[in-house]
Formats: C-alpha cells, structure tokens, sequence
C-alpha cells in the first residue's frame, strides 16, 4: 500500500497530546495503523512532549495525593467516580470467521463483521452511510461513508476539521486524489467536492469536529435531514 496523504504535523501532534475529540482521535489511529511514516512522526511526538515535561520545575503534591494515587490504582474501574475517573474501556468483540477483511482493528468495536455487516442507510441517490455510535465528536460527527462509482459528493466546506480516511476504492477532488490508506486533514479555509473515481465504491471513515458549510442550495436544504 502506498500512501500519499498524511494528516498534518499540528493533527498528529494535538493527536498525542490527547487534545482532539474522540471522533477525530479515531481517524488518525485508522490511519496509523496502515502508516508506519505517520506511526514514526507520534513516537518523535511523544518523545518530544516527554523531554518538556521532564523540563519542567516540579510541583510538590498535596497531602494525602499519593495515598489517595495508589487507592485509585487499586480499585476496581468500576468503582471509580468522580472528576478524573477513568471510564470503563470499550470491549472490542471478536471478528466472526471469514470478516478479516483489511479494515483497521481500531474499528472492530463498531464492526464486528466487517464491512460485509454494516446496516447502511441510504443519504442520496449513491451514497450510503453508517453513523458509529457513542463517539464523542463535539459538534460533528464520525461515520462510514460508501460512495458509488462515478457519484459526487455535494460542494461544501467545513466549519472545522474534516479528516477522512480512505479503507476501499479512490476518490478526487480539488486537493488531489486519496486511494486506500490516504487522510485528507481538511480545515475552514478548504472547499471541495469529492468525487469517486474508481470502478468500485468508495468507502472512507470521516470524522468533523463541526458542521459542514454546502454551498448549494440543495445541500443546504438536505443537511437537516442527514446531521451533518
């Protein structure tokens, strides 16, 4: 797999810092599953990020934090509560015989037998999608998208971040073409209108931390009914 398009240096960055949603968060760990340049840009990320942090003038603890530390560490997740508490960690079913079918295994929870069992639900004439659900995304969205050949997307821009990771088929559009594996890290100053252009669908995981800006009318009058 060759890959051509790469979320940018600031993504991965906030990515490692933890300070994206979770939607977007999602995307990128798609992404570096297929991507050892990326996977190689988060290991210097967070080997910078530790070398400031071990910079940094320490702060003495408060009385009774180290005690009340390892209590936490102890206790069983599911009695932990409060400001800070970690949550209960998604269990990952496993992938039935026969559904190994290429996608990232950052995605098993949501499909479980592969693509082959997604419920889409039809957008447009073309266009089919599958909304993954619990994914905090802010004021966006995370959703698979399957687009058929020769179909367009409507015109639009982006009120935030729109990152969209190809899984199967190829689409272009006015940044360049994206094939499987590629990310298109997409912010307010794009607008574009994705086009597929292979002889089979294209299938892509999309996350936006906001709403989309179409630019027709149709598009305008047709987000309500789609959320997006």
């Amino acid at each position: 797999m060759t890959i051509n398009h790469h979320p940018d240096d600031a993504t991965l960055v906030a990515y490692t810092a933890g300070a994206v949603t979770e939607a977007i968060s999602l995307v990128v760990a798609a992404h570096l599953e297929f991507c050892p340049q990326c996977r190689g840009r988060v290991r210097d990320a967070t080997a910078l990020g530790g070398a400031l942090l071990a910079d940094l003038d320490p702060t003495p603890l408060g009385e009774g934090a180290l005690a009340a530390a390892l209590a936490r560490i102890e206790a069983p997740v599911e009695t932990q509560t409060g400001p800070g508490a970690a949550p209960a960690p998604i269990a990952a079913p496993a992938r039935k015989p026969g559904t190994d079918d290429g996608l990232p295994a950052t995605l098993d929870a949501w499909l479980p037998d592969g693509l082959d069992g997604v419920p889409w639900r039809t957008l447009a004439p073309g266009v089919r999608h599958f909304r993954l659900s619990g994914v905090d995304s802010g004021e966006g969205t995370v959703r698979l998208l399957t687009i058929a050949p020769g179909t367009a997307l409507p015109h639009h821009g982006h009120g935030g971040t729109e990152l969209t990771l190809v899984l199967r088929g190829s689409f272009a559009d006015e940044v360049g073409r994206f094939a499987p594996g590629d990310c298109a890290d997409l912010d307010p100053s794009v607008q574009h209108q994705p086009v597929a252009d292979a002889d089979t669908p294209c299938i892509c995981l999309i996350a936006t931390d906001a709403r989309l800006r179409f630019s027709g009318l149709l598009g305008r009058l047709f987000q309500p009914l789609v959320g997006i």
